[in-house]
């Protein structure tokens, strides 16, 4: 074997260790952004349990028992806790829903995601937070309105007549 072999051989051999060296770094960056996704979800899982906090505060409980009523009879103050409460149950539902297949470990992903789908049904059963909901998707601030249409489906959003 000629010293011109050696070296071409030498030069394969680099080639398909750089190779293998780019496939290990795609699967651990892969891997750290699935942990990442993990980790994300289980900080935010203590959001709904601040949001039940919140909500059993009795000057929040006496807003939103207006808001479940009427959005558009609440007062300007009223109305901006409600929005920030609405906002906040959204922002919580669709991550979750769109993280599901990486965060429901040993639940199945369509059990979190009915979860999430029947938590927002239950907000929006109220016709203040429908009303809450066009609102702020009127002045562009939700997230992401199109997503929470096809969790919560047209039947539930639909405004009433009158």
């Amino acid at each position: 074997m000629s010293i011109v072999e050696i070296g071409a051989l030498a030069q394969l051999v680099g080639a398909l260790a750089i190779l293998l060296s780019l496939i290990f770094v795609v699967i651990e960056l892969r891997k750290n952004f699935r942990q990442n996704i993990i980790a994300n979800s289980l900080q935010r899982a203590p959001e709904l349990d601040k949001l039940n906090y919140i909500q059993m505060d009795e000057n929040m409980a006496k807003v939103l028992v207006k808001g479940y009523e009427s959005y558009d009879r609440l007062e300007a103050f009223e109305k901006i806790q409600i929005e920030g409460y609405v906002n906040q149950r959204i922002h919580i539902a669709t991550r979750a829903y769109r993280d599901a297949d990486d965060v429901a470990f040993a639940l199945a992903p369509d059990f979190l995601r009915e979860r999430m789908k029947d938590s927002l049904v239950t907000l929006f059963s109220n016709p203040g937070m429908r009303e809450c909901f066009h609102s702020m998707t009127e002045r562009d601030l939700i997230y992401s309105p199109s997503l929470v249409w096809t969790m919560v489906g047209e039947e539930v959003l639909a405004q009433p007549a009158g």
